[in-house]
């Protein structure tokens, strides 16, 4: 699956990432988490390959750097922190998705179909398909996006904390939705998120990032047992049943 190795970047001559080393485990969801400036979204930058960097980032052993675009697109699929909202329907956005598998004359097949069809269902936004994606709420946008990704059929999908702008009630539902892509569906996730009792409820491993180096990564379990988030974000731990929280020391 994919794995980093000593990877560096720099921004404006500024170094945010030093020697960072990263491995997937595939068919789960590690969650990265940081505080804001550590090199969290630099990161999925460099995967994307849309920033600079030195090291390597493998897929299966191949370097990412070295693919065709549109065969790096079949296997990595990444969502962004920030979305445009186009004056498109949502089946239309979310059929962007096969941009990799669609002819130079853009001529949609059967499997391109069903494969936006899928897509929309499983997402559960089908009903919206002919919206205008300008017209829907911030967490029904960041929906039609996570389709658009779904369509692409990878086999690795990367999320740029994706649930900046929704409700508590519709940030449940999308991680819920997040968890059963890797377990039912058999994806593998590496979601930067800024929520650490979210993090801990829905990830099976957690990659902690300061200022510029992973400083831990291993399951959720080995993290809490480590003390890790508490000594990194400065929090205290609470328990209530067997839900975990976290609030300012």
């Amino acid at each position: 699956m994919l794995e980093i190795k000593n990877l560096h970047a720099r921004l404006s001559r500024r170094s945010i990432l030093q020697g960072v080393d990263l491995t997937l485990t595939p068919h789960t969801l590690t969650a990265v988490v940081g505080k804001n400036g550590c090199g969290k979204s630099t990161l999925v930058g460099c995967i994307g390959q849309t920033t600079p960097y030195m090291g390597e980032i493998l897929f299966s052993g191949r370097n990412l750097a070295l693919m065709p675009p549109r065969e790096r697109a079949s296997l990595v699929s990444i969502l962004p922190q920030t979305l445009h909202a186009p004056h498109i329907t949502v089946r239309e956005l979310v059929t962007l998705g096969r941009s990799p598998y669609i002819d130079i004359a853009h001529h949609l097949t059967a499997n391109d179909r069903a494969a936006v069809d899928h897509a929309l269902e499983i997402i559960g936004i089908a009903d919206l398909s002919a919206a205008y994606v300008d017209t829907l709420s911030g967490g029904e946008r960041q929906k039609a996006y996570l389709a658009m990704t779904l369509a692409q059929d990878t086999r690795l999908l990367i999320l740029d904390e994706p649930t900046t702008y929704m409700d508590m009630a519709y940030e449940q539902s999308f991680l819920s939705l997040l968890t059963t892509l890797h377990r039912r569906h058999k994806k593998t996730l590496l979601v930067v998120m800024h929520d650490l009792t979210q993090a801990v409820r829905h990830a099976d491993h957690i990659a902690v990032m300061d200022d510029g180096h992973i400083v831990f990564c291993g399951t959720t379990k080995e993290c809490l047992a480590a003390n890790v988030l508490e000594q990194t974000f400065a929090v205290r731990r609470h328990a209530s049943g067997e839900r975990i929280f976290f609030t300012a020391d």
